[in-house]
């Protein structure tokens, strides 16, 4: 595949007489304390050959230096720096930086997340042929330890070739139907609010691409209390979700989760279940079966870190519906 059609230019200028303009995009980064990575994020935004509109950071109330690293960056080019107040969470983070960008198209990045350098070349042509929203490949940066090898196996077994991916790292797609089909603010954090926002783009009748040949890294938490913090977070999320963006009535939330938590205390107390699925994530490691070991244990840490994520989102709920006069 090229990098742009030959009837488009970088610049978006008509070469060939009938040339289909190539569009502008947008970088929107959320950004909570993201010191550690939000600097190559941002090299890797500004390297690129067919340059961005603008690079916009949306920063939720960092307290580790972020913003100051960010504003670093603002004389390099198109970087701006968004300030919100409190930690919004990362739908209304991104719904800001979707309303303040000018670009056509908006690709949304995590603050870990590295485009290669000819990621939007490569955008370029799916969009000039008429798509509205673009999915792409993604792998872990980190594979040198086991928490980055996992989250790999993990995504190769679910979202591997032959599987339909519909968000993924380095999502992309045209600003007019992202204003249309805003992320939900409603979910604290981050935790299924990309899955929302790319349903209710297909609602919208989007002409969406997966293009696996397009490939973004990232990187992983890398300590066992990071990856807690993570699949915590993500839990936390899930009865938000279910309660205040698909309106289950709470009674129906709280059976669901009681129903998770004994599914997965089921799994735990069971050893050919749990064996399998570390067997399966570690066939598609790079160390092989050397993994099986951690990647069971790994396995039981998401889960476990998961549901009380769970429950920890669904005391918050309760507190915040008593405090309501």
């Amino acid at each position: 595949m090229s990098a742009l059609p030959s009837a488009v230019s970088r610049t978006g200028a008509d070469t060939s007489g009938g040339a289909v303009k190539a569009p502008t995009f947008s970088f929107v980064i959320p950004a909570l304390n993201e010191a550690a990575d939000i600097a190559a994020t941002l090299e890797a935004t500004l390297a690129q050959r067919l340059p961005a509109s603008e690079v916009i950071v949306v920063d939720g109330g960092s307290t580790d230096g972020t913003r100051e690293i960010v504003r670093r960056y603002a004389g390099r080019g198109p970087v701006r720096l968004l300030e919100q107040r409190g930690r919004t969470g990362v739908g209304a983070a991104r719904n800001a930086g979707i309303h303040a960008a000018t670009g056509d198209v908006i690709v949304a990045l995590n603050a870990d997340v590295r485009p290669p350098p000819d990621f939007l070349e490569r955008l370029a042509e799916a969009y000039v042929t008429g798509h509205d929203c673009v999915s792409v490949e993604s792998r872990v940066e980190n594979l040198s330890d086991a928490f980055g090898r996992f989250i790999q196996a993990e995504h190769e077994l679910r979202y591997g070739p032959g599987r339909e991916v519909g968000w993924t790292e380095g999502f992309s797609c045209r600003r007019e139907l992202a204003l249309r089909a805003p992320f939900p603010e409603e979910i604290p954090g981050a935790g299924g609010e990309d899955v929302v926002f790319f349903d209710r783009l297909r609602a919208l009748g989007a002409a969406w691409r997966l293009e696996r040949s397009i490939v973004v890294t990232h990187r992983t938490p890398s300590t066992l209390r990071d990856f807690w913090r993570q699949w915590r977070g993500r839990g936390r999320a899930v009865p938000y979700l279910e309660r205040r963006v698909f309106g289950l009535p709470a009674g129906v939330v709280v059976a669901r989760r009681a129903l998770a938590a004994l599914w997965s205390l089921t799994l735990a107390l069971t050893v050919v279940g749990p064996l399998l699925g570390a067997w399966r994530r570690a066939r598609r490691s790079p160390r092989g079966l050397r993994d099986l070991p951690a990647f069971w244990a790994l396995d039981h840490v998401r889960m476990a870190a998961h549901r009380s994520g769970e429950w920890a989102g669904l005391l918050r709920m309760a507190r915040e519906g008593r405090a309501q006069p």
